[in-house]
């Protein structure tokens, strides 16, 4: 019988559900022992496809990883408190257990093992500033040239709860900038600074403003943030995960611009599959305007990866030059599932 450690180790998340895994193991006593032999390991409970290539990534970069299959071992993962699936964890030696609460993505677990191995707060002075900024994508630094034990001990406190997802650090080093705390969304290439610390959610709200995508994806989780926003929605639908994230990128520009007016959002057409039909776009994809006050929906029949195109197109509904649609359909569109021409 092999031992639990190359069981572990060797074992992917697919294979682990094929070989039976379950089957290896006496108890969680054995699993923690494992643990406990490594400075820290970073493991993944259940068997999951759409898991299994992100992992793979993970392990070429992690020191040490496992993998359990809860389907195998229900009552393992029970008693290890895995209530929830796919569940990444990063158990460190005589240290604390964090979970990572991001996205299933190999960049985003390999970023969260980084956070997760250093101090909450990092002491960032002067000659390692432009790195420190530049190290995560949302970063948050307190500036501190003064004595401010009270600010220092909120920033902290902060820090300690969020540290799994944002990198934080505080600097002593000169600056004509008054002391006070400051982000940068690197995603987005963004920068914001607290207004009012004397409101106790200041810093919580701070938090939503820093880590806010400018094009986030449309869930059945955020769908009523965005519904209930005040803005009209530029939707752009796709069932491809990369077409998805091109397109994000290649709209930040426009999407910055009229943020004050528009929520951009990207929807994968397999989570809503009728939406394409509600909004007047082609069952394969496309991008839609929904003026949310009235209810009128703009379907763009341009090249959906022209920000330009896009911009002239937000502008001729902005002058009412572009007509709603409404809601038919021609033949040639509607044979494909789509739907006519404005």
């Amino acid at each position: 019988m092999p031992s639990l450690s190359s069981v572990l180790i060797n074992c992917g998340l697919l294979a682990c559900a094929q070989l039976a895994c379950a089957s290896q193991f006496s108890g969680p006593t054995e699993v923690k022992k494992y643990l406990a032999e490594n400075e820290y390991t970073l493991l993944a409970c259940k068997s999951n496809k759409s898991l299994l290539k992100e992992w793979q990534t993970v392990q070429k970069s992690v020191a040490s990883t496992a993998a359990v299959d809860c389907l195998a071992a229900p009552k393992l993962c029970q008693e290890m408190d895995v209530a929830s699936f796919p569940a990444i964890r990063l158990y460190q030696k005589n240290g604390p257990t964090t979970r990572y609460r991001g996205p299933r993505r190999a960049a985003a677990i390999e970023a969260f093992v980084k956070r997760a191995l250093r101090p909450s707060v990092q002491d960032v002075d002067g000659r390692k500033l432009d790195e420190f900024i530049t190290s995560d994508d949302v970063v948050f630094l307190l500036r501190l040239q003064g004595e401010d034990k009270d600010l220092e001990a909120r920033f902290r406190d902060f820090a300690d709860e969020y540290s799994d997802r944002y990198s934080f650090g505080i600097t002593t080093a000169k600056s004509d900038f008054p002391d006070g705390i400051w982000c940068r969304n690197g995603i987005d290439q963004r920068e914001n600074q607290v207004q009012d610390l004397d409101d106790p959610n200041s810093l919580k709200n701070f938090l939503k403003i820093c880590t806010a995508e400018l094009i986030p994806q449309l869930t059945r989780r955020n769908e009523m943030t965005h519904l209930s926003s005040g803005r009209s929605l530029v939707y752009y639908l796709s069932n491809s995960e990369e077409d998805r994230e091109k397109y994000t990128k290649a709209l930040k520009r426009v999407a910055d611009r009229y943020a004050e007016f528009l929520q951009f959002v990207t929807v994968d057409s397999n989570e809503y599959p009728d939406m394409a039909r509600n909004l007047g776009v082609r069952s394969r994809g496309g991008l839609a305007v929904q003026n949310i006050h009235n209810g009128q929906v703009f379907p763009f029949r341009g090249d959906a990866s022209s920000p330009d195109d896009i911009d002239l197109f937000i502008v001729a509904i902005s002058e009412g030059r572009a007509q709603p649609w409404d809601g038919t359909f021609d033949e040639e569109l509607d044979g494909e599932g789509g739907h006519d021409e404005l």
